[in-house]
């Protein structure tokens, strides 16, 4: 009866916090967290290369320096000292977290980012729209950081995505072998938007690739989908991370690569 009386009286010593640090709890939150601001630059670096006639480029690219630094000063580390985890601040002096495993984390400019790490809360952009208003839970809307809707329900198969500008990225986000398109009208005069591939992500399968001949005009021409373009239906629910990658192909610059390690493949849904 005393060993169970002294082991209640340690566990009531114990904080909440500190329990759950012994679970591993607060790591989970951690990396959740920084997956999370891997996700948002991946979203701002495709605005970036793909802005609607409404985006402001400076206000983008002020808000990816705000996530590079975030990212730097926490994302970044090898291992999550405690000064690490309670006492980070950006460049300003301003307080990343009172505790990045529990508690809100901030931009440089106060702006909320989001009011807890692997929580089903609302991700905030450091222009103070929301990303989502429900991160964790599948089927809501997701929006681009000048506040247009990028799909309506996050994290959901064969579900369609839109461009910053309005135009449809994919019907069949999810889906290994959908549909997707380039975010302008076809090159052959028909109605409708140019097409990347039917089949996009099958392996051996065909995409439209663009080129451009010695005026500048564009032509098409029909190339295999092999390798790092061969995606399982994981790798297509990140729309976003799909959309550099074929980016790339241009040798589009996006500094998107700043928030992963560098052997890591750019796709993956931070979940």
């Amino acid at each position: 009866m005393r060993h169970r009386l002294l082991t209640l009286s340690l566990l009531l010593l114990l904080s909440p916090r500190l329990l759950a640090d012994v679970a591993g709890t607060g790591s989970d939150n951690f990396s959740t967290g920084c997956a999370t601001v891997e996700f948002m630059a991946k979203m701002v670096a495709v605005n970036i290369l793909l802005p609607s006639s409404n985006d402001s480029r400076a206000q983008l690219e002020a808000m990816q320096s705000s996530l590079k630094e975030l990212n730097r000063r926490v994302c970044q580390s090898v291992i999550l000292t405690d000064n690490t985890r309670y006492e980070s601040r950006y460049s300003n002096g301003a307080r990343i977290s009172r505790d990045l495993y529990y508690d809100a984390w901030y931009f440089p400019n106060g702006q909320l980012f989001m009011a807890g790490a692997g929580r089903d809360v609302s991700i905030y952009y450091p222009n103070g729209r929301a990303m989502t208003h429900h991160w964790t839970h599948s089927g809501d809307p997701l929006y681009w950081p000048g506040g247009r809707v990028a799909t309506y329900r996050y994290r959901v198969t064969d579900e369609t995505w839109y461009y910053p500008d309005g135009n449809i990225i994919t019907y069949e986000a999810g889906l290994q072998g959908g549909r997707w398109f380039y975010p302008f009208p076809r090159l052959d005069g028909r109605v409708g938007q140019e097409v990347i591939s039917s089949n996009w992500g099958d392996d051996n399968e065909y995409f439209n690739y663009l080129n451009f001949d010695a005026r500048g005009l564009p032509y098409i021409t029909r190339e295999r989908i092999r390798r790092k373009l061969a995606l399982s239906d994981t790798d297509l629910l990140d729309v976003p991370g799909v959309m550099l990658m074929i980016t790339r192909l241009y040798q589009a610059e996006d500094d998107a690569r700043l928030f992963v390690p560098a052997d890591a493949n750019i796709t993956g849904a931070p979940y």
